[in-house]
């Protein structure tokens, strides 16, 4: 339209331009033919005027319909278009305004729902880079503008729904393993065989049926499964019933068997999913068995453990410590030099496995060195130091982190004794520095866990990793090649230690390596001597024991003051303690350490589980002994966290019967 208008102005001025140069030429009076030219020109502007204001009405006409659309447009958008805006005080954060769709999400039977609260979670959840909030059934994806003091979001339910299903239909591979299978069936004939294959079977494939999943039996004591992850998922919020239900009718049958099982679900390929699957169910066998592991198919990805509320059966056989000793041996054949460390503060176990491996190391023609921090050492290792003085030979193998770190090359070996969470080292540090790492190790296995370990030999089951060592010991020990006295008591002091005088978890495997200990020249006067407490430390245990505090009829906490730092083994003996008392089954005792973290000392006689509990509270350990320590908190908070995790698993870490 404004290019028509302006063609007709330019076409009048052509027009009339072109009757004055004809009146010019035609007219020769000059009145007339100024006469005529002044009506021209009027009639010119005039005839412009109007064509401009014509051109003038025209832009007011289209300004007033963009601003009408406009209005629709922005009416359309903030009461019918589905995103929900909310304009806030940017210091009260309440809400001053919202559309009709957030309005009517946020008001209920006429009351606001929307608070100052609320609007600040949602800002601190942007901060930190969350997008997602859920009202009622529906989900929504949400953006903070803190310039415009601004929140817009809308509802995605349907997306997220449909992601769900996509992540709930992801293949999951399990592996099923029936713990003890071989030692239950040694002792039977072929028709009682034949029984406890048919009770595994039905017990395995009614539970398996149950979720509707595919399944096969590979052998007597291995079954396979594929399901969909939301199978697994419904498996765990019945939190692995099938473990209960198996140990149950088996104590029925007065027969031990339990199951394990490793699952995994998420891997990039279906032989991914596999493998993580069977290194769960590893994990799960290392632990103790009676358990569940699922973990992702992610190396981030941490397991979530489900069972393990019967103590650990022993599993490990001769034909395995043979094998473990022969492949250390061969191990240490190809590497240029030996260093050997254990878990910080380290105890009598710790040292007395270190020293047997150090003599192993020996065995094969290798120079092994012993790690110790002498500013991190407590009063059993303190005498054990003062007795080296009468041992050069061997105190000489001890070095400070420092030292090795200086002293070790690309072909050195380190061997982790006594623990398996690099964190634990005596320095984390010195432990980054190797490539080839062994461990020999007796607790439970968690989620930390070096990353390719040459060999990892660890038995839950064994007292001790005193008790594993001195095993490898025997199977390449000879008349020229054996412990010396001072070597066999440390490891008998390691033994004693960990099993209360082999009151605990003390097997016949247990025994038998004590008796060839003693053979060995193991002095037990000397173990007592090592092992005794002061009588500031005695003193010290019983205004402990003084403030112990009933959780419930059978279980006791003892917390230690807040501004007094008490040795780990003094936690550690009070706890043992108070579980020679009639009455107690279990015992916590929480100390400010030397190294200011908040310890637990966990014990238990075995009708409590509480590596259960130290697990929940990221430590572990073993079912009647486990620990764990925290940092940045106080001995009260952990006190409160202990006891919350009590109350929540109250059900559980009592061992069925």
């Amino acid at each position: 339209m404004k290019k028509i208008r302006m063609k007709r102005i330019l076409g009048s001025v052509f027009v009339l331009f072109l009757i004055e140069v004809l009146l010019f030429f035609y007219i020769s009076n000059n009145y007339l033919l100024i006469a005529g030219l002044l009506v021209l020109n009027l009639f010119l502007i005039n005839r412009i005027f109007y064509l401009i204001k014509q051109l003038e009405i025209s832009n007011s006409e289209r300004i007033r319909e963009a601003s009408s659309i406009a209005e629709k447009s922005l009416d359309y958008a903030f009461n019918e278009v589905s995103v929900g805006i909310i304009n806030y005080d940017p210091v009260t954060k309440e809400a001053k305004w919202l559309n009709p769709f957030a309005d009517d999400i946020f008001r209920k039977d006429g009351q606001e729902l929307i608070s100052p609260e609320l609007i600040q979670t949602y800002v601190t959840l942007a901060e930190k880079g969350k997008d997602i909030f859920k009202v009622a059934d529906h989900v929504y994806r949400f953006n903070v503008d803190t310039e415009q003091n601004t929140i817009t979001f809308k509802d995605i339910t349907e997306e997220s729904n449909l992601y769900q299903e996509k992540i709930g239909m992801q293949t999951a591979i399990g592996i099923v393993s029936v713990d003890n299978y071989d030692d239950v069936t040694d002792s039977m004939d072929d028709k009682q065989i034949s029984y406890l294959n048919s009770f595994i079977t039905t017990m395995v494939s009614d539970w398996m049926d149950e979720y509707h999943v595919f399944y096969k039996r590979l052998n007597a004591e291995r079954y396979f499964f594929i399901a969909q992850l939301e199978d697994i998922k419904k498996m765990m919020d019945s939190k692995f019933q099938i473990l209960d239900n198996i140990r149950k009718e088996s104590n029925t049958r007065e027969i031990a068997i339990t199951l394990s099982m490793g699952i995994s679900y998420g891997g990039e390929t279906l032989n991914q999913t596999g493998n993580t699957a069977q290194t769960n169910l590893d994990t799960a066998l290392v632990r103790g068995g009676d358990q569940v592991v699922v973990k992702e198919a992610k190396d981030n990805a941490k397991p979530i453990f489900y069972g393990g509320r019967t103590a650990s059966v022993a599993k490990r056989t001769r034909v395995r410590s043979r094998a473990m000793s022969t492949a250390i041996q061969g191990i240490l054949s190809e590497s240029a030099d030996v260093y050997i460390m254990g878990h910080r503060f380290p105890d009598m176990d710790a040292i007395g496995s270190a020293f047997g491996m150090a003599r192993l190391a020996k065995f094969n023609g290798k120079e092994p060195w012993i790690v110790l921090e002498k500013n991190e050492s407590i009063p059993d290792v303190d005498r054990v130091m003062s007795e080296l003085e009468k041992y050069p030979e061997l105190g000489k193998q001890i070095i400070s982190p420092k030292e090795a770190m200086r002293k070790k090359t690309d072909s050195s070996l380190l061997i982790m004794v006594d623990y398996h969470k690099p964190s634990l080292s005596i320095s984390q540090e010195l432990y980054e520095q190797f490539d080839k790492v062994v461990i020999i190790d007796h607790h439970r296995r968690g989620d930390e866990f070096p990353a390719k370990p040459l060999l990892a030999y660890i038995e839950s089951s064994a007292s001790s990793a005193s008790e594993l060592v001195t095993e490898l010991i025997e199977y390449q020990s000879n008349t020229q090649r054996k412990l010396d006295r001072f070597e066999s008591t440390l490891l008998l002091a390691g033994i004693v230690v960990d099993t209360k005088s082999f009151s605990v978890r003390t097997t016949a495997r247990t025994f038998d390596v004590a008796s060839y200990l003693r053979t060995c020249g193991a002095d037990s006067s000397l173990v007592q001597y090592l092992l005794s407490s002061d009588l500031d430390s005695y003193l010290e245990m019983n205004s402990l024991i003084a403030k112990s505090e009933y959780v419930t009829p059978d279980t006791v906490i003892v917390t230690g003051r807040e501004d007094k730092e008490y040795d780990s083994v003094t936690a550690a003996k009070t706890a043992d303690t108070l579980l020679s008392m009639v009455g107690i089954n279990a015992a916590f005792v929480i100390t400010k350490r030397t190294d200011k973290q908040i310890g637990i000392s966990a014990r238990s006689n075995g009708s409590i589980n509480v590596q259960l509990i130290m697990e929940n509270l990221g430590g572990g350990g073993h079912f009647t002994n486990a620990a764990v320590q925290l940092s940045n908190v106080t001995v009260t908070e952990v006190k409160e966290q202990l006891l919350k995790v009590i109350h929540q698993n109250i059900d559980v870490m009592y061992e069925e019967e």
